[in-house]
């Protein structure tokens, strides 16, 4: 059977708004993103890691952990307004036009320190079963539910629609929200060359709600510093 070529691209620009130098920061004493690359590496999925930074102290940083860069991203990929999906087509060309290719497409964020290399080979196996006809994205469900919102209106908070409010959460059907830890392309999809032709349809897997935090800011940090060091505990 061929064995499947697998590219895990970790982008991690080095310009941070909320937390300053954010994908290197150190996280229980260790650059975040060392987490990320040693749950790649420890799954032994991969046949290419690569980093996607235009920081020349991210490279530093992330060569020191073993992880080669063969290329830096420019600038004009580097801003705040630039599309993750412009990056991976640039990052797959630049491999196209050395003659490297790749089945599968796993973008692993930089700080996602809860996601570990046991996840990644369930998720592994999730693309075996669909063969990636849809992108695979990391999903997590709303607690409690969505429907349940409310706007604020000056000083007071309104339901944003009442009549969810007089229904028992399990009788409301569950909603999700994209929990920001990865997503999964085959090389077809680049091929197509946008979500539009897939229909912005996904297959999902379900992080448990522990694992699920997207850490933008300190409280976010602080919690899943909380988390991981429960986590550790429970598995000793």
């Amino acid at each position: 059977m061929k064995k499947i070529r697998r590219l895990a691209i970790i982008p991690a620009r080095g310009k941070s708004k909320r937390i300053k130098n954010k994908n290197i920061k150190n996280f229980l004493g260790t650059p975040i993103i060392y987490f990320t690359i040693d749950s790649a590496k420890k799954s032994n999925l991969f046949s290419k890691i690569h980093v996607s930074t235009e920081s020349k102290r991210i490279k530093k940083i992330v060569e020191k952990r073993g992880v080669k860069i063969d290329f830096m991203r420019s600038s004009k990929l580097s801003d705040d307004y630039t599309p993750l999906i412009d990056v991976f087509k640039f990052l797959i060309n630049k491999y196209k036009n050395k003659n490297i290719f790749f089945d599968e497409i796993w973008a692993l964020m930089p700080c996602t320190p809860l996601l570990d290399h046991r996840d990644l080979k369930k998720i592994s196996i999730l693309c075996k079963k669909n063969k990636l006809k849809k992108p695979v994205l990391s999903i997590s469900k709303y607690s409690p539910p969505i429907q349940w919102s409310y706007k604020k209106s000056e000083k007071l908070f309104v339901p944003l629609n009442i009549k969810y409010h007089k229904k028992r959460s399990q009788n409301l059907p569950d909603r999700y929200f994209d929990s920001g830890q990865f997503i999964i392309f085959s090389r077809n999809f680049f091929s197509n060359s946008n979500f539009k032709k897939n229909n912005n349809k996904f297959f999902g897997y379900e992080m448990p709600y522990h694992k699920s935090i997207d850490i933008d800011d300190k409280r976010d940090w602080e919690l899943a510093e909380i988390i991981y060091k429960g986590m550790k505990k429970r598995n000793k």
